[in-house]
């Protein structure tokens, strides 16, 4: 499905008489962005990656796993390269089995996909009051909010019959990060605060990318994207939902009166953007998680050289033009 998927997309983008030449005016668009917004968008999906990958750690913990935050994000980011390279988000399967690892015991699987669910359903909280916000203001539809309120009814029924009902004793495990949600608040409100600093370095991701290219209201327009982006990511054919994203971004800051070439700029930049900060945590993630693998010197030296070509990048792209 991913192979196929790629091959259309690779016809509509280089015939002409389709979309080639809109995606080449797009392109070359982009070489009017502003390096340093893209890199602080890079940053901001970073943060947005770790903040998810400590809230996976910590709905763990509620359920009795001893998880490190660091190796939590390691595992997390793993599993985001995967979603970027890979077809139907392949990369949360990946997550579940690295995370089940930590856990150890019958059910682990069951285990961390309930833990998944429960950070999901704080998560939707947040994007429901995001997308009401925007709705209120005219710049999306409300109909998103009838699928969100949807999940969080579930999570509802889901903590209720964990407290009152048994289960087999596998299918139970995912109830577990449900029950330690509704027997400890603190652990509700520390997930809360983490996924909410997850939308928001999101958002601002968007922000510093439509800022880049010089777009008018970068907070308005990355209020427009996000949900456009997370509806369109529902259902990933492409690898890492290339194309797809960047039609509903530039579908969403078009609806904006922005021009049709900028918007098409804006919504390559997000994903490109995007999946290099995926690749990269996941990078640095399977670093860390080869660890017992490589020898230290080995490490020392990829994580030098990374660095080294970080460096170099940036000063090439912010520090010289600005000099």
């Amino acid at each position: 499905m991913g192979l196929v998927s790629v091959a259309v997309l690779i016809v509509l983008v280089a015939s002409p008489s389709l979309l080639g030449e809109r995606v080449e005016e797009g392109i070359s668009g982009l070489g009017e962005a502003t390096p340093a917004w893209l890199w602080a968008a890079a940053a901001c999906f970073l943060v947005m990656h770790a903040c998810t990958g400590v809230a996976w750690s910590v709905a763990l913990r509620a359920c009795g796993t001893a998880t490190d935050h660091g190796d939590a994000v390691a595992r997390y980011g793993v599993g985001s390269a995967l979603n970027a390279f890979g077809p139907m988000r392949c990369g949360s399967a990946a997550r579940l089995v690295l995370f089940a690892r930590l856990v150890g015991r019958e059910g682990s699987l069951w285990t961390v996909g309930g833990a998944s669910a429960a950070v999901g359903a704080v998560r939707t909280i947040w994007f429901s009051l995001l997308v009401a916000g925007a709705a209120i203001a005219g710049v999306v539809p409300a109909w998103p909010l009838v699928a969100c309120v949807g999940s969080l009814a579930v999570a509802v029924a889901a903590v209720v019959a964990s407290r009152r009902r048994r289960f087999r004793a596998r299918f139970a495990h995912i109830l577990d990060a449900f029950a330690a949600f509704g027997r400890c608040p603190r652990t509700v409100l520390t997930v809360g605060v983490l996924t909410l600093a997850s939308i928001t370095a999101k958002i601002c991701a968007a922000a510093a990318i439509a800022s880049a290219l010089g777009v008018e209201r970068p907070i308005l327009i990355a209020l427009v994207i996000i949900p456009a982006v997370e509806l369109a990511g529902a259902l990933p054919i492409t690898p890492g939902n290339a194309g797809l994203t960047s039609a509903a971004v530039a579908f969403a800051v078009g609806m904006q009166g922005v021009d049709s070439t900028l918007s098409l700029s804006v919504g390559i930049a997000f994903g490109a953007v995007d999946l290099l900060a995926a690749a990269g945590i996941g990078a640095a993630g399977a670093l860390l998680l080869a660890g017992p693998v490589f020898r230290p010197a080995i490490r020392f030296a990829a994580v030098g050289a990374g660095s080294a070509a970080l460096a170099t990048a940036f000063a090439v792209t912010v520090v010289l033009p600005v000099a």
